[in-house]
């Protein structure tokens, strides 16, 4: 039985309300129509060409993505630009693209949340604002806001969380499908004892300060450049680099557990995309 694309972006915005997204951000149904019947829906990352052919092939008629396919301008809708060619194709193929982006950063299902249950945290609380620190993730309702901060259930040597860590990326239940870990970074010294950890999914350098401020010892996140990483190291903090995708793609899984358990969307055939993947080759 289908439902409208509408449908589909109510129940996401049940937990990552439009409003919540950053003034710079593009969310929302942004190729489409809301009244359009949906019958299968494709779950990504990004919207690349590649995702969009799979989502034909699927015969999905929505692709919810976290990534904005529109974003800066786009000034035409001719075929030979480039930016241009992802739209083109879905108004080609009659495919929805939905988008859940800083907003779906600061909701229940985000990576940083996920990753935090990996690493087993206590005392999980929201990182930075406009949520306040002292809320517990099981008391916040509406409280919201970027990445989250615990304690290990018991302290250990960085070198010892950083491989139990990656060890646990691997579990079933992770990540959609298998991904290579060969691209993640660790930066600090392996003996240090790690007791707090702040995690931030996505491009989280400018939370740097704010992890020192409330005394992490490890900071996972993505998109750290040299200039932050020893920013973090000459505070006393170590810094765990997943890369932008991997540090996001816990929310592919979760986005798929929760739409297809949500009661207004039973009977609807949905998948996480088998063709989005890091873009970065770490081995030639």
């Amino acid at each position: 039985m289908a439902v409208t694309a509408e449908l589909v972006a109510q129940v996401i915005e049940k937990i990552a309300p439009k409003s919540w997204a950053e003034d710079w951000d593009n969310v929302g149904l942004l190729v489409g129509s809301g009244t359009a019947p949906i019958e299968r829906i494709l779950i990504t990352l990004d919207g690349t060409l590649e995702v969009v052919e799979e989502a034909k092939a699927y015969g999905a008629q929505l692709i919810v993505a976290h990534h904005p396919i529109i974003f800066r301008p786009l000034k035409n809708l001719r075929v030979d630009n480039a930016a241009a060619q992802v739209p083109l194709r879905l108004l080609q193929y009659q495919i929805g693209y939905y988008t859940a982006h800083t907003n779906l950063d600061q909701s229940i299902i985000s990576s940083s949340r996920a990753l935090g249950e990996v690493l087993g945290l206590t005392e999980m609380k929201i990182l930075a604002e406009p949520a306040d620190d002292h809320i517990t993730l099981l008391q916040r309702d509406e409280q919201r806001g970027y990445g989250v901060s615990g304690y290990l259930p018991k302290p250990d040597k960085l070198g010892a969380v950083w491989k139990h860590f990656l060890g646990c990326l691997s579990r079933p239940g992770v990540f959609a499908q298998p991904y290579d870990l060969a691209g993640v970074r660790l930066a600090g010294s392996l003996e240090n004892v790690v007791r707090k950890v702040a995690i931030v999914n996505g491009s989280g350098a400018r939370f740097v300060q704010k992890a020192l401020f409330i005394g992490a010892d490890l900071l996972i996140t993505g998109d750290v450049d040299h200039h932050t990483a020893l920013d973090a190291l000459e505070g006393g903090m170590a810094v765990g680099d997943l890369g932008h995708f991997l540090s996001e793609a816990p929310m592919l899984q979760a986005m798929f557990q929760y739409l297809s358990t949500d009661k207004f969307l039973q009977g609807i055939e949905i998948r996480v995309s088998l063709t989005n993947r890091p873009p970065w080759l770490w081995q030639i």
